[in-house]
Protein backbone atom coordinates (compact mmCIF):
# COMPACT_ATOMS: atom_id res chain seq x y z
CA UNK A 1 0.00 0.00 0.00
CA UNK A 2 1.58 3.58 -1.06
CA UNK A 3 2.00 6.37 1.34
CA UNK A 4 -1.00 8.31 -0.20
CA UNK A 5 -3.68 5.71 0.24
CA UNK A 6 -2.41 5.64 3.58
CA UNK A 7 -1.98 10.15 3.92
CA UNK A 8 -5.46 9.87 2.71
CA UNK A 9 -7.30 7.52 4.86
CA UNK A 10 -5.77 9.20 7.59
CA UNK A 11 -6.60 13.03 6.56
CA UNK A 12 -9.99 11.50 6.22
CA UNK A 13 -10.25 10.44 9.81
CA UNK A 14 -8.82 14.00 10.53
CA UNK A 15 -11.95 15.62 9.28
CA UNK A 16 -13.96 12.89 11.52
CA UNK A 17 -11.77 14.24 13.98
CA UNK A 18 -12.23 17.98 13.93
CA UNK A 19 -15.88 17.55 13.61
CA UNK A 20 -16.00 14.98 16.85
CA UNK A 21 -13.45 18.05 18.52
CA UNK A 22 -16.45 20.72 17.30
CA UNK A 23 -19.22 18.66 18.68
CA UNK A 24 -17.19 17.99 21.98
CA UNK A 25 -16.43 21.59 23.08
CA UNK A 26 -18.79 23.85 20.54
CA UNK A 27 -22.13 21.58 20.25
CA UNK A 28 -22.26 19.63 24.01
CA UNK A 29 -20.10 21.69 25.72
CA UNK A 30 -21.22 25.34 24.45
CA UNK A 31 -24.17 25.12 22.80
CA UNK A 32 -26.47 22.88 23.42
CA UNK A 33 -26.32 23.26 27.68
CA UNK A 34 -27.64 26.71 26.70
CA UNK A 35 -30.63 25.79 24.26
CA UNK A 36 -32.40 21.89 25.26
CA UNK A 37 -34.29 21.43 28.31
CA UNK A 38 -33.89 17.58 28.72
CA UNK A 39 -37.60 16.41 29.90
CA UNK A 40 -38.75 16.35 33.28
CA UNK A 41 -36.86 13.31 35.05
CA UNK A 42 -33.40 13.38 32.99
CA UNK A 43 -30.66 15.72 34.24
CA UNK A 44 -28.80 17.80 31.83
CA UNK A 45 -25.61 16.13 32.11
CA UNK A 46 -27.78 12.36 31.44
CA UNK A 47 -29.04 13.88 28.29
CA UNK A 48 -25.35 15.41 27.20
CA UNK A 49 -24.44 12.40 27.57
CA UNK A 50 -26.79 10.69 25.21
CA UNK A 51 -25.82 13.43 22.96
CA UNK A 52 -22.71 12.99 22.61
CA UNK A 53 -22.95 8.74 22.14
CA UNK A 54 -25.15 8.97 19.24
CA UNK A 55 -22.84 11.97 17.92
CA UNK A 56 -20.10 9.90 18.13
CA UNK A 57 -21.85 6.94 16.53
CA UNK A 58 -22.55 8.96 13.67
CA UNK A 59 -19.70 10.58 13.27
CA UNK A 60 -17.99 6.69 13.02
CA UNK A 61 -20.63 5.71 10.64
CA UNK A 62 -19.62 8.65 8.82
CA UNK A 63 -15.89 7.89 8.72
CA UNK A 64 -17.18 4.38 7.95
CA UNK A 65 -19.02 5.50 4.62
CA UNK A 66 -15.62 7.48 3.96
CA UNK A 67 -13.14 4.71 4.48
CA UNK A 68 -15.52 2.68 2.45
CA UNK A 69 -15.74 4.54 -0.60
CA UNK A 70 -12.05 5.35 -0.53
CA UNK A 71 -11.79 1.54 -0.32
CA UNK A 72 -13.95 0.66 -3.30
CA UNK A 73 -12.58 3.02 -5.44
CA UNK A 74 -8.66 2.51 -5.11
CA UNK A 75 -8.89 -1.78 -4.46
CA UNK A 76 -12.81 -2.46 -5.98
CA UNK A 77 -13.73 -0.65 -9.19
CA UNK A 78 -11.41 -0.65 -12.17
CA UNK A 79 -11.18 2.05 -14.30
CA UNK A 80 -9.84 1.27 -17.80
CA UNK A 81 -12.18 4.16 -19.55
CA UNK A 82 -12.87 7.42 -18.79
CA UNK A 83 -16.68 6.32 -18.74
CA UNK A 84 -15.82 3.75 -16.08
CA UNK A 85 -15.09 6.53 -13.04
CA UNK A 86 -18.83 7.30 -12.63
CA UNK A 87 -19.54 6.13 -9.70
CA UNK A 88 -21.34 8.82 -7.95
CA UNK A 89 -24.73 6.70 -7.41
CA UNK A 90 -22.29 4.63 -5.48
CA UNK A 91 -21.46 7.37 -3.98
CA UNK A 92 -24.88 8.56 -2.88
CA UNK A 93 -25.87 5.17 -1.64
CA UNK A 94 -22.81 5.11 0.54
CA UNK A 95 -24.49 8.08 2.24
CA UNK A 96 -26.65 6.21 3.96
CA UNK A 97 -24.74 4.40 5.94
CA UNK A 98 -24.56 7.63 8.44
CA UNK A 99 -28.06 8.61 7.23
CA UNK A 100 -28.91 5.64 9.15
CA UNK A 101 -26.87 6.39 12.27
CA UNK A 102 -28.77 10.34 11.84
CA UNK A 103 -32.15 8.08 12.10
CA UNK A 104 -31.05 6.15 14.99
CA UNK A 105 -29.88 8.81 16.63
CA UNK A 106 -33.04 10.88 16.45
CA UNK A 107 -34.98 7.74 17.45
CA UNK A 108 -33.25 7.06 20.34
CA UNK A 109 -32.45 10.48 22.00
CA UNK A 110 -34.45 11.17 25.18
CA UNK A 111 -37.16 13.59 24.97
CA UNK A 112 -36.61 16.99 25.40
CA UNK A 113 -39.10 20.09 26.55
CA UNK A 114 -36.89 22.49 24.24
CA UNK A 115 -34.70 22.77 22.18
CA UNK A 116 -34.00 18.97 20.64
CA UNK A 117 -34.21 20.13 17.31
CA UNK A 118 -31.15 21.57 17.85
CA UNK A 119 -29.64 17.97 18.65
CA UNK A 120 -31.09 17.01 15.81
CA UNK A 121 -29.65 19.49 13.32
CA UNK A 122 -25.91 18.98 15.02
CA UNK A 123 -26.41 14.64 14.35
CA UNK A 124 -27.45 15.93 10.33
CA UNK A 125 -24.68 18.50 10.24
CA UNK A 126 -21.92 15.87 11.79
CA UNK A 127 -22.49 13.33 9.85
CA UNK A 128 -23.16 14.60 6.70
CA UNK A 129 -19.77 17.12 6.48
CA UNK A 130 -17.56 14.51 7.72
CA UNK A 131 -18.88 12.06 4.75
CA UNK A 132 -19.12 15.01 2.51
CA UNK A 133 -15.62 16.63 3.47
CA UNK A 134 -13.59 13.63 3.89
CA UNK A 135 -14.99 12.15 0.30
CA UNK A 136 -14.67 15.02 -1.51
CA UNK A 137 -11.25 15.87 -0.19
CA UNK A 138 -9.99 13.08 0.10
CA UNK A 139 -11.14 10.40 -2.94
CA UNK A 140 -9.10 8.12 -4.84
CA UNK A 141 -7.94 9.93 -8.16
CA UNK A 142 -9.98 8.20 -10.37
CA UNK A 143 -12.99 9.23 -8.52
CA UNK A 144 -11.68 12.53 -6.73
CA UNK A 145 -14.29 14.27 -8.88
CA UNK A 146 -17.74 11.88 -7.86
CA UNK A 147 -18.90 13.83 -4.80
CA UNK A 148 -20.95 16.96 -6.18
CA UNK A 149 -19.09 20.33 -5.55
CA UNK A 150 -15.80 18.28 -5.19
CA UNK A 151 -14.21 19.75 -8.36
CA UNK A 152 -14.34 23.11 -6.54
CA UNK A 153 -13.02 22.40 -3.26
CA UNK A 154 -9.81 19.88 -4.69
CA UNK A 155 -7.68 21.61 -6.80
CA UNK A 156 -4.93 18.90 -6.95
Amino acid sequence: MKVEHVTYMILMAAVAALVFMLMIFGEEGAFLPNAVAPAVGIPLNAWLSKFRLWSTVIIGAALLASLLWYILGQWIFKVNQGKDAGKRLVWFCLVLIPLAAIIAGIILTPAAQAGILWAYLFYVLNGLLVYYFATALFSPSAFKYSPPGASKLRRW
